[in-house]
């Protein structure tokens, strides 16, 4: 089987890159020039270089291919990059799609993000939770990939087969880029004020990646599955982290509001430092809720497989040692 991944040089892309070739896919990537390809360059994969927003660079990557992935999205939080964010979460779905159109492309698996539901505040959202409760929260990487997602979709109409993955908040190997390494490296080191009040619903990336390939294979097109895990508090999650060092996570939770201010102070300072802020006001009202999510869809037609939170630590924490990030 021919694909193509889209962010391969990404935390996921990576993940799912390795577990298609263990299963033996013919894989292309297509990456940014400068991209860190360190974790997937040696491999035998084929790298093209090229702009997803580029609509001659993604027909150039599509051609010959039976399936594509586009695992890629932008996460940025600070307000510099968000036009750069729609233009690949809004705009790069759908230059995809038209390429697999053109070059009959059977297939396409969207990453999108549990995140473009809103939450459920009495308890957990599953796909049919349809309030998307985040507008106007300036929370702009779920706004941007909701309507990216909406595009997409629309291509079902098209002779194209899509099917979306919903993933939750992810941890695991070849998390090169420390989405959540910083916060392991911080909670060492003592530099977290405190902890935010809400939760998140946990999952194993390397799962994530193989729902990834079930929903190509066996996903039904136009649905969505939600990939997402164990539903913690925030608290409960820096007490585990900050375990693996023999060291205790801050006992202050900020109230929603402190969080709030607490993120418009780090946007001031990142206007003089030219540095992207630890947490934009969007990110806090996040952080202040419980997103809780239900990936029974997912478990019963994908095979996905949910893993307990201090396994998923341990996998973390044992992949940036073993390639010494801990040293760095």
């Amino acid at each position: 089987m021919k694909c193509l991944v889209t962010g391969a040089t990404g935390f996921l892309g990576t993940n799912l890159v390795h577990e298609l070739l263990k299963i033996g896919w013919d894989v292309r990537t297509i990456v940014r020039k400068g991209s860190n390809t360190e974790y997937i360059k040696s491999l035998p994969i084929e790298i093209v270089y090229g702009e997803l927003t580029n609509p001659k660079d993604v027909d150039s990557a599509v051609i010959g291919c039976d399936i594509v992935f586009n695992v890629a999205g932008d996460t940025s939080f600070w307000k510099r990059y968000f036009e750069k964010q729609r233009k690949i979460n809004v705009e790069g779905p759908s230059i995809i799609a038209e390429a697999c159109i053109k070059h009959k492309v059977k297939r396409l698996v969207h990453t999108s993000t549990v995140d473009i539901f809103g939450c459920n505040p009495l308890g957990v959202a599953d796909e049919q939770w349809s309030d998307y409760n985040f507008i106007n929260t300036g929370y702009n990487y779920a706004d941007t990939k909701r309507e990216g997602e909406k595009r997409v979709l629309k291509y079902n109409d098209k002779g194209l087969e899509v099917v979306v993955i919903y993933p939750g908040s992810m941890m695991g190997p070849y998390d090169f880029t420390l989405q959540y390494g910083r916060l392991f490296f911080d909670l060492r080191d003592g530099k977290v004020p405190g902890c935010p009040p809400g939760g998140a619903s946990f999952c194993h990336v390397t799962e994530v990646a193989k729902a990834h390939i079930a929903a190509a294979l066996k996903g039904v097109p136009g649905e969505g599955y939600i990939c997402a895990g164990e539903n913690i508090s925030y608290k409960a999650l820096f007490d585990l982290i900050a375990g693996k060092f023999d060291k205790k996570a801050p006992g202050f939770i900020f109230k929603p509001w402190m969080l709030v201010i607490y993120s418009y102070i780090m946007q001031t300072i990142s206007a003089f430092t030219g540095k992207a802020p630890e947490i934009d006001p969007g990110n806090a009202r996040y952080m202040s809720i419980n997103a809780w999510y239900d990936s029974s869809k997912a478990i019963k037609e994908l095979d996905y497989k949910l893993i307990p939170v201090p396994k998923m630590i341990d996998d973390a924490y044992n992949w940036y040692k073993e390639n010494g990030f801990f040293n760095k």
